[in-house]
């Protein structure tokens, strides 16, 4: 993937994670945006591409029934007996049960129980989750198109999602420099019927000038 970040809220659509999770998992150093954390009021977090895998993974965690002081647990274990993978939530195969997280090792045949107890009867794919994690990021970056009316005439726009900010940039092909950004599609509709109004004003204006 490439080395784009995405905000709080493309984490929050990409993993189902709700805004006090990730607040909370920050702030207590379960799951930490590592581009950019939140710092006073106003700032915003970004998260790399793994801190996403690793919101997934947690969250796919407390879905098959663990809770969360387990996961802390595992997390813990997994960083103190496996030195040598920095992104154990990101990189290490896990198996989870209602109790247990257990990480598969070279062996295939052992596993070893980061919480200790439990039957396994889940199994998470960090790798299956990561590619899945690519494409929804891929669907999600796709650029989509709009069209509105201006003047008597009808006009396309592109909206292209800014996964690290929010919300869209906003390009009318039509019309070499109208571009604006937006949080929503709404607001994308007004403020680039805005903007192009302003852009045919300016040439018509240049227009009555070279006629003179």
């Amino acid at each position: 993937m490439p080395s784009t970040g995405f905000s709080a809220d493309t984490a929050r659509r990409l993993t189902g994670v709700t805004y006090r999770q990730l607040d909370y998992w920050d702030k207590t150093g379960l799951v930490r945006p590592s581009i950019r954390s939140a710092e006073g009021k106003g700032s915003r977090r970004v998260y790399a591409f793994q801190d996403v895998v690793e919101l997934r993974v947690v969250s796919r965690m407390l879905a098959s029934g663990l809770s969360l002081p387990a996961v802390r647990k595992a997390v813990r274990y997994l960083q103190d007996h496996f030195d040598h993978v920095t992104r154990p939530l990101a990189q290490l195969t896990l198996v989870a049960s209602g109790r247990s997280i257990l990480v598969r090792t070279e062996d295939p045949r052992h596993l070893v129980d980061a919480t200790s107890g439990g039957q396994v009867i889940v199994a998470v794919s960090v790798a299956a989750i990561a590619r899945e994690l690519e494409k929804n990021v891929v669907e999600l970056s796709a650029p989509r198109e709009i069209d509105f009316k201006l003047r008597g005439r009808a006009w396309r726009a592109i909206l292209t999602p800014d996964l690290e900010a929010g919300g869209f940039t906003v390009e009318v092909p039509d019309l070499p420099g109208v571009i604006t950004e937006a949080d929503s599609v709404v607001e994308a509709k007004r403020m680039v019927r805005e903007a192009a109004a302003l852009w045919l004003d300016v040439d018509a204006t240049r227009a009555k000038r070279r006629a003179r």
